[in-house]
């Protein structure tokens, strides 16, 4: 077991620059998922699609299953569309894309047109899978994985702040009894009365826009074989930066890549080798195997080793497998050339289902598959309960009984939901930022995660029950309490085993396939995303109906519970592993030549130093 890390030794060389430009989109996007969430029950309501109040738990699951649907159908094509056209390409079109859809829902004036505008959103936004593959590519140390996968739940929780804010505070619709504010302009009030949902959708949007600009600006291109192309965004970026701010921008590469061809002073591997720099559309470098031996002569030998140490203290992964292809002609091996050729050729087509099925990554992908299908309820659903209104008799009495028979909900307006979720998403932020390194530090992913995964089931137990504080004897501040201690537990325990589950799975794939796994677990976790509300929306409904609530927020503990017994199926990480699978690739013996891509990542050892 890898020694505990200090917090500054975990500190040291982390990538914060980029990072934060990566946050500043990442955060955007949690506010346009959040920001529905206080009103979707008033929105339903007011379309008149469903017969009563009971049905409108499950139109509201109609929104989000075909969001999630549609992110199953979209979101493998968009992380292969980032494999091919670059990661920055697709968040800059994901963006856009959700900008579009917003508008759609807020001039929404029947239930079809919502639905349409969810469905574009899950379709043309896939820039999940793909900012956890930017956030391993840019955080390529293990000290660093852990710290830096954190900040994907901490920007959801700041979102979660800004989301139902937004969402709950400007709704001003006049049948729920919020007037339009006098110092709107006469424009506005008109537009406001008109499209009652329209001014969240706009402020989120400009969020959105903000992201925009920042990822074109000073987004840099992390694809490792397309980050050396020329970036027309970044470049603006820089002048920006050095003009307006006097910050000094750092040397581009492709300002300096030139073209070299039959090097022979600076070899790769061996004396006789040579290596051509592509252009600088592709800006990367191959082998030539017509023209030169790839393993030198043993009379080269010297020469050889000389060569190993041109280039600089710090080797690609991909140039280390190459050098000890060298040297390893005469050393066994059990691995099959299929295997060899998938390390350095990338992610085969037909191999994806191989590497989420059969694999040690099928598991924590399992489990996200649970995890991301009960706290959709939650998340979606939680809200629904609350607006709910309060089930009492002509005498103001409760309908609802001690323990079984429970109905109805606590009659929570837009604002009320919007301040609770905001207000657990700043608690949120506090247990990412201060308490999420301590427990990091001190203990493993795997321990983390199993022992908060146990307290889903308490929490969807006590759910209920809050209808049996809404009584005359009753202080207010009891709900209060009671509910802040439910969102305080479910934030806690999303907080800290999200960022955990996520770098379970990066190292758990292939190194080649991260980019299509991570996509792959995108669309599976929508799956769960769409069954989810699809299902709890009629179990809610019904529910409600029979006099039952209690039973769409037990069946959730149950759910809950199947990921805690799939978490004990997963393999632990070794912290002493640089890669997964590195090791027996590394003991292999070369079957055939690599492919041209073998060396892709190769730079002269002074852009190796620099880096």
């Amino acid at each position: 077991m890898a020694p505990k890390l200090t917090f500054r030794e975990q500190m040291d060389g982390f990538p914060w620059t980029q990072l934060l430009v990566v946050s500043l989109v990442r955060f955007s996007e949690p506010i346009a998922f959040t920001s529905l969430f206080p009103y979707v029950y008033f929105m339903v309501r007011d379309f008149h699609i469903a017969p009563n109040d009971a049905e409108v738990s499950k139109y509201s699951g109609y929104l989000s299953s075909c969001f999630a649907l549609c992110q199953v159908v979209s979101a493998y094509h968009w992380g292969h569309f980032s494999d091919i056209y670059g990661r920055k390409c697709a968040l800059s079109l994901g963006l856009i894309g959700t900008c579009t859809s917003l508008m759609v829902l807020g001039f929404s004036k029947n239930f079809y047109m919502a639905l349409l505008a969810r469905c574009m959103m899950g379709l043309l936004n896939g820039n999940v899978g793909v900012l956890r593959t930017m956030i391993g590519e840019i955080a390529t140390e293990r000290k660093h994985q852990a710290l830096a996968f954190s900040t994907m739940p901490l920007l959801f929780q700041f979102g979660s702040v800004v989301g139902p804010m937004v969402g709950g505070f400007l709704l001003f619709k006049q049948s729920h009894g919020e007037n339009i504010p006098n110092f709107f302009p006469h424009w506005l009030r008109g537009l406001v009365h008109r499209y009652p949902y329209l001014l969240p959708n706009i402020v989120v949007s400009i969020f959105l826009m903000v992201g925009l600009f920042n990822a074109i600006l000073f987004l840099e291109e992390t694809h490792p074989d397309l980050k050396y192309r020329r970036d027309y965004g970044v470049e603006l970026g820089d002048f920006i930066k050095l003009h307006i701010f006097g910050i000094q921008p750092v040397s581009r590469p492709w300002n300096h890549l030139q073209l070299d061809t039959h090097n022979d002073d600076n070899p790769i591997i061996g004396d006789d080798s040579s290596v051509i720099h592509s252009d600088q559309d592709t800006t990367t470098e191959a082998v030539d195997h017509d023209t030169a031996p790839l393993i030198p002569s043993s009379g080269d030998s010297s020469d050889s080793e000389e060569s190993i140490r041109s280039f600089g203290p710090i080797l690609t992964r991909r140039q280390s497998v190459g050098l000890i292809r060298e040297y390893s002609l005469h050393e066994p091996t059990d691995i099959p050339d299929a295997d060899l050729e998938l390390a350095f050729d990338g992610c085969k087509e037909d191999s994806i289902y191989h590497h989420v099925f059969h694999t040690s990554v099928f598991y924590p992908i399992s489990v996200n598959f649970i995890m991301s299908l009960h706290l959709i309820v939650y998340n979606e659903f939680l809200p629904v309960f609350l607006a709910y209104d309060l089930a009492q008799d002509d005498k103001g009495n409760l309908l609802s009984q001690f323990p079984w028979k429970i109905s109805g909900g606590i009659g929570y307006s837009p604002d009320q939901t919007g301040a609770l979720l905001s207000s657990t998403g700043i608690f949120g932020c506090f247990v990412v930022i201060f308490i999420f390194p301590v427990v990091d530090r001190s203990f493993d992913c795997l321990t983390i995660f199993r022992t908060l995964v146990k307290l889903y089931p308490i929490m969807y137990l006590m759910v209920p029950y809050v209808i049996f504080l809404q009584q005359d004897h009753i202080p207010r501040w009891c709900t209060i309490v009671y509910l802040y201690l439910i969102t305080g537990t479910k934030t806690l325990c999303g907080a800290l085993t999200s960022p955990q589950i996520m770098l379970l799975i990066h190292n758990c794939s292939p190194l080649s396939c991260r980019a299509v796994i991570n996509g792959a677990t995108i669309s599976i976790s929508a799956l769960a995303r769409f069954v989810g509300p699809l299902a709890w929306g009629y179990i809610m409904s019904w529910s409600q109906e029979f006099d039952v609530a209690w039973l769409s927020w037990w069946s959730l503990g149950l759910i809950s519970l199947i990921a805690l017994f799939q978490s004990y199926k997963i393999d632990p990480i070794d912290e002493e592993d640089e890669e997964p699978g590195a090791a027996s690739i590394e003991e292999a013996r070369p079957h055939s030549r690599p492919s041209l891509s073998s060396f892709s990542n190769h730079r002269r050892p002074s852009e190796l130093n620099n880096s």
